[in-house]
C-alpha cells in the first residue's frame, strides 16, 4: 500500500477515538481520552494520529523535557498493520522532537516482535527490562533508548 494514502495530524484530534484505538491494541493499560488530551496540551507533549480518509489508522504519544524524550504509547489499527503506519508515525514523532534532545526512551512488550523490529530500525537499542510492566496481560517490557548523539 502506498503511504501517501495516510495523513498525519497533530491538531483537532478526537481524543475519544484515540483512547478507543489505544485500548483496542494495548488492552487495559490503554490510555483514556483525558490522558491523550493532557499529553497533547502539556509543554513538550507530542500526540500524532495517522488517518486514511476519515478512518483512524494509528497513533503515537510522548513528550520531551530538557535533553530527553519518551514515547509513551503507539498503536496501529489491526486493519492497517503492515502498511507502514507505525513507520510513518515514528518518522513524524522524531521530526517533531526539538533540536537538543539527545535521548528518547520507550518500553515495549517483550512479545511484540514487530514493534521491537520497528524501533530497532530507527536505532533504538535495548538497555534493560521492567519486570511485570504491563498488567493486561502481565508481561515484562524491554526498555529501549535512541541515542541521537550517535547519529
Amino acid at each position: 500500500m502506498n503511504n501517501s494514502q495516510f495523513s498525519i495530524l497533530n491538531s483537532q484530534l478526537n481524543y475519544e477515538a484515540l483512547s478507543a484505538l489505544d485500548r483496542l491494541c494495548i488492552g487495559g493499560d490503554g490510555w483514556s481520552a483525558e490522558d491523550f488530551r493532557s499529553e497533547a496540551e502539556k509543554d513538550g507533549g507530542i500526540v500524532l494520529a495517522a488517518y486514511r480518509g476519515e478512518s483512524l489508522a494509528g497513533l503515537i504519544a510522548g513528550f520531551t523535557a530538557a535533553d530527553t524524550g519518551e514515547i509513551l504509547t503507539v498503536a496501529t489499527a489491526p486493519e492497517y498493520r503492515r502498511q507502514g503506519v507505525g513507520k510513518m508515525l515514528m518518522e513524524a514523532f522524531l521530526e517533531a522532537i526539538p533540536e537538543g534532545v539527545e535521548t528518547i526512551a520507550l518500553e515495549v512488550r517483550q512479545s511484540n516482535a514487530a514493534a521491537v523490529a520497528l524501533y530497532k530500525s530507527f536505532g533504538f537499542e535495548r538497555v534493560g527490562v521492567r519486570k511485570r510492566f504491563y498488567r493486561d496481560p502481565v508481561e515484562d517490557a524491554d526498555v529501549m533508548v535512541l541515542d541521537r548523539t550517535k547519529t
